[in-house]
């Protein structure tokens, strides 16, 4: 909580002492230059200083540094597609949608298999709760055709597929795309992911979304950051999420526009018009 306040704080407060300087200045140099006195109540002059900081402050956050800024658009040379990245809620985002999973595509949201804080989880947990059967079948019709190794195990699926590998299923009017991010251990079912593995990951959701999303939205959560225990920070993560949809809407157009969506919580951590800075 503390942190969160004080990312606000420390800003706002620079811009009201930004302010109050250069309201003196201005000030100070007509004094020298005109030989005149400004009379000026010293309350009114704190509270002018003090609104023309606010409004420096939300100037600085909205055009100049960025930092509060929600959404952000991602533009490159010879891409038809419209990136943006965003904070947000996944499961509000209209289109496809996808979604990080295990090696083994589990079912079985029981905190060893598969964690109801996973987003792969919580997605199973939302929308097939009453009938995670349809879920499973869903996803092994999808990827009936890709390759696969048996692996041994007491529990859960048997059949492992290379990272990459992206399944689909829906309910309603939601629509998803279930990739594997990362390598399980079959002891543990502790599965872990590294850099390669999430560039991998959504150049192959991408190669399976151009096939299926019909040129219609995609947004892509903040992959590698909760259970897939990549390991890195979570700017990075976004620039490697990035790099990945760069190169595969290069190579050939996926759809009519993707969406990083990252978490609220996030906010106070990342400033969205570095990636714009960055990237455009």
């Amino acid at each position: 909580m503390w942190t969160k306040t004080k990312n606000h704080f420390l800003p706002v407060t620079r811009s009201i002492f930004t302010a109050l300087g250069l309201i003196f200045l201005c000030f100070e140099s007509y004094e020298v230059v005109s030989d005149a006195n400004v009379k000026l109540p010293y309350t009114v002059f704190l509270a002018v200083s003090l609104g023309a900081g606010v409004l420096l402050y939300i100037l600085d956050g909205y055009f100049l540094n960025g930092h509060l800024k929600r959404r952000v658009e991602i533009t490159s040379h010879g891409l038809s597609t419209k990136i943006f990245v965003e904070f947000g809620d996944l499961f509000a985002q209209s289109g496809w949608k996808a979604v990080a999973t295990n090696d083994f595509f589990d079912s079985i949201v029981d905190e060893d298999l598969v964690s109801s804080e996973s987003l792969h989880g919580k997605t199973i947990n939302r929308y097939w709760s009453a009938n995670a059967q349809n879920w499973q079948d869903q996803v092994n019709a999808s990827i009936a055709d890709q390759p696969y190794k048996e692996a041994p195990r007491t529990k859960g699926n048997s059949k492992r597929y290379s990272v990459g590998t992206t399944a689909s299923a829906s309910v309603y009017d939601q629509r998803f795309l279930f990739v594997a991010l990362g390598n399980t251990d079959v002891n543990t079912n502790v599965t872990t992911a590294n850099a390669e593995n999430l560039i991998s990951a959504v150049r192959g959701m991408l190669t399976a979304a151009r096939a299926r999303c019909s040129n219609q939205p995609l947004a892509i959560p903040l992959m590698g950051s909760g259970l897939a225990r990549v390991g890195i920070k979570t700017s990075v993560l976004v620039d490697l999420i990035l790099t990945g949809v760069m190169e595969e809407t290069k190579a050939s157009k996926v759809t009519s526009e993707i969406t990083i969506v990252l978490p609220t919580d996030k906010k106070t951590d990342i400033n969205l018009q570095n990636y714009a800075r960055n990237w455009n």
